[in-house]
């Protein structure tokens, strides 16, 4: 097994340029007006009461990754998590429909089917992606539902995509490599690359994480979401960033390996209502690494927004 583990890693690293992304997916043209049908139905969680507050993980995560902010959360408001498209407990069709835009789609339908008002949300990486996306649909269309937004090292411009997604979206290797390795070698190489102190890596979330790839599908979601990762309008579609004045707190990683702290700044810049807050000595995933690091933040900042909406930013 270390013979063909090596071999692969070999292949990986001399053809990881190879990566090819989905160029037929539909961009944010398509899905501007999205389709209201609920064909799918998210898997989701509800704990506490108060004010909703939306959880979106991340890539190759699950409502999982929040473990640790859930129940203090939960003290004040009504915390809800969810399992994007292919990934937890949600379903894992064997399509083509992956893309931010069609999670974004999903997540609003969620919403709206869930009757959710005076809504935060948060969202992480991939996720948070897929929460810029909501956001600027409900401003379009139910701007009275969201009260806030919370963006934790996401996706928001073209970026240099990180090794472990070009090899899983390059034909031939991507998949060989996530059906012959070990998943629990996989998870723990992933979150080498998650974690800025890798000693922090709890045996628990790569047991866990693990045992989400075994399922049904999921290594067919995860290859597919890594070739729709970046939708392919994504410099388009940050047009829509300086329309959305909801109150915005940006939370950011000054170690970040997978999405760099520019990218932190520049969606500072262009939302007009936004605070940036960069934090050291971390990785991509704060509220997994370090929670306590994320907590002040996010409850002060959830704490301002339900006694009154910030003035936008001059």
């Amino acid at each position: 097994m270390k013979i063909v583990i090596f071999m692969c890693l070999a292949a990986a690293l001399s053809l990881s340029g190879c990566a090819v992304m989905d160029k037929n997916t539909p961009g944010w043209a398509q899905y501007r007006i999205p389709d209201q049908s609920d064909d799918l139905r998210l898997a989701s969680s509800s704990t506490g009461t108060g004010e909703p507050v939306l959880l979106i993980h991340g890539f190759g995560a699950s409502s999982y990754s929040w473990r640790h902010v859930i129940a203090p959360l939960a003290q004040k408001y009504r915390v809800i998590t969810i399992d994007l498209k292919g990934f937890g407990d949600s379903p894992k069709p064997r399509d083509d429909a992956y893309s931010v835009y069609e999670q974004a789609r999903l997540v609003r339908n969620f919403i709206l089917d869930n009757d959710l008002k005076n809504l935060h949300i948060v969202g992480h990486s991939y996720g948070g992606g897929v929460a810029l996306a909501v956001s600027i649909y409900l401003a379009a269309s139910n701007p009275e539902l969201q009260k806030s937004l919370v963006l934790m090292d996401n996706i928001a411009y073209p970026q240099e995509l990180p090794d472990f997604v070009k090899i899983l979206a390059t034909p031939i290797l991507g998949p060989l490599l996530i059906h012959t390795l070990p998943d629990t070698f996989q998870v723990k190489d992933l979150l080498k690359k998650v974690y800025f102190n890798d000693d922090l890596i709890p045996q628990d979330a790569i047991d866990h994480y693990a045992a989400d790839l075994g399922k049904p599908n999921a290594k067919y979601a995860l290859l597919t979401t890594a070739r729709q990762i970046l939708p392919r309008d994504l410099q388009e579609f940050s047009n829509n960033y300086p329309n959305l004045r909801i109150p915005t707190l940006i939370v950011w990683s000054r170690e970040d390996e997978i999405v760099p702290l520019a990218i932190g700044q520049r969606l500072h810049e262009h939302l007009p209502n936004s605070k940036l807050v960069v934090l050291s000595d971390v990785g991509h995933a704060v509220q997994e690494e370090k929670p306590a690091l994320l907590l002040p933040h996010l409850q002060h900042f959830l704490d301002d927004q339900t006694q009154h909406h910030a003035a936008p930013r001059h």
